[in-house]
């Protein structure tokens, strides 16, 4: 049962994000890109006991405490499917059902997430890989000129 279990919460894990294919207390970008840091590397595992599972919620509960309010309501979404998956009974097609559906809804969700991080943490959630080195802010320097 708990390798069901474990499968089910996979494939939705990985639906949701297959469909779109920072420390410190403040809820800035680069608070939550240090914490995506330390989650990454489990997030791109992908489950397959029951402690697992629990422990994927887990790692998305603590992404959404530092979620800027630009992606909070988008992660939330995530996390919350990530919950339901967690209490599903592979054993009763009505529940896995409700959590496709679930999944599917999520669909716009897990865009506006994926696209996010890509763009502000330069890493592709999906796998776990950097993409490109992370964005800097860029700076302007006015220069001023001397009249002859």
């Amino acid at each position: 049962m708990c390798t069901k279990r474990a499968a089910v919460l996979t494939s939705v894990l990985f639906s949701a994000l297959a469909l779109v294919s920072c420390g410190g207390s403040e809820r800035t970008g680069s608070a939550f890109c240090a914490q995506l840091g330390k989650e990454i590397p489990a997030i791109a595992q992908q489950p397959t006991t029951i402690d697992q599972i629990s422990a994927m919620v887990d790692r998305y509960e603590r992404l959404l405490e530092k979620a800027p309010l630009s992606i909070e309501k988008d992660l939330a979404v995530l996390t919350e499917l990530l919950r339901t998956a967690e209490d599903v009974d592979p054993n009763k097609p009505d529940e896995v059902q409700t959590l496709a559906d679930a999944t599917y809804a999520a669909n716009q969700s897990a865009l506006a997430v994926r696209d996010w991080i890509k763009s502000t943490c330069a890493v592709d959630i999906s796998t776990g890989l950097n993409i490109d080195p992370p964005r800097l802010p860029t700076t302007t320097v006015v220069g001023t000129t001397v009249a002859p």
